[in-house]
């Protein structure tokens, strides 16, 4: 019997979550990198894991600053995607960061834009986590850009509706449980599409007790893409760094 997919292995797949996140800024990514790589004093050449690494934008942006950049994702299309940019400097695995990848072989690894708290339990979160650690030498980086929790579990339920090459998707947003819920609707070429992601509502508690049962320690956490401190009522992000110890 095979195995039901997840969530994450569907949607992603489809050139309509590319559509639908577009919009993302690239001026904003590249801002983004430009001020993690001051704060981090990474060396030039340093091994670079990005983790969850989707069609390749950021690990193209960090590339681009002459580091050695790995990428991996658990979608086949957006490995495939990004295989078109690869380069000297830049490659890309299909991969699940819950299982391991390398061993003491990474000076950073990043884990931009929320591609954590997809896993259904606390054991499989603290599984990806230690792998991740594993990856790390000891004094390596770990950055995982997450939501504000508290303020995004505060705004729901939402509904809203984007047009995106003429497509009109309707969204709506909620709590089931610990989970936050986006259900998005929509129709394309006279067909009816669902599809759902569905991330954890994690809290910065539950990191660092991962973090502390996987030999990582929580240095610092910043609140935007600014990397202006943390505050757990108006942040819009969570951007938890910790330090392999």
């Amino acid at each position: 019997m095979m195995k039901k997919q997840e969530w994450f292995e569907t949607w992603f797949d489809t050139p309509y979550y590319q559509m639908l996140y577009q919009h993302h800024d690239e001026n904003e990514a590249r801002r983004f990198v430009d001020t993690l790589v001051a704060r981090l004093h990474l060396s030039p050449g340093a091994e670079v894991l990005d983790a969850g690494c989707g069609n390749g934008r950021y690990s193209m942006l960090l590339a681009d600053k002459g580091f050695q950049v790995t990428g991996i994702d658990i979608s086949a299309d957006h490995i495939e995607h990004a295989g078109t940019i690869e380069r000297d400097n830049l490659s890309f695995h299909r991969h699940d960061m819950r299982e391991l990848f390398f061993v003491n072989y990474f000076d950073a690894i990043f884990n931009f834009f929320t591609s954590f708290g997809y896993f259904k339990s606390d054991r499989e979160d603290q599984k990806a986590i230690r792998a991740l650690g594993h990856a790390l030498k000891p004094g390596g980086k770990l950055l995982i850009d997450y939501f504000n929790t508290r303020k995004t579990m505060a705004a729901l339920p939402q509904h809203s509706e984007i047009i995106r090459n003429g497509i009109l998707f309707s969204i709506n947003k909620f709590m089931e449980g610990n989970v936050i819920v986006k259900k998005i609707y929509f129709q394309d070429k006279g067909r009816e599409f669902h599809f759902e992601e569905r991330v954890r509502a994690l809290s910065l508690d539950d990191f660092k007790k991962w973090f502390e049962s996987c030999r990582l320690r929580l240095t610092e956490v910043f609140g935007d893409y600014a990397l202006h401190p943390f505050d757990p009522l108006h942040s819009e992000r969570m951007i938890m760094l910790a330090e392999k110890i």
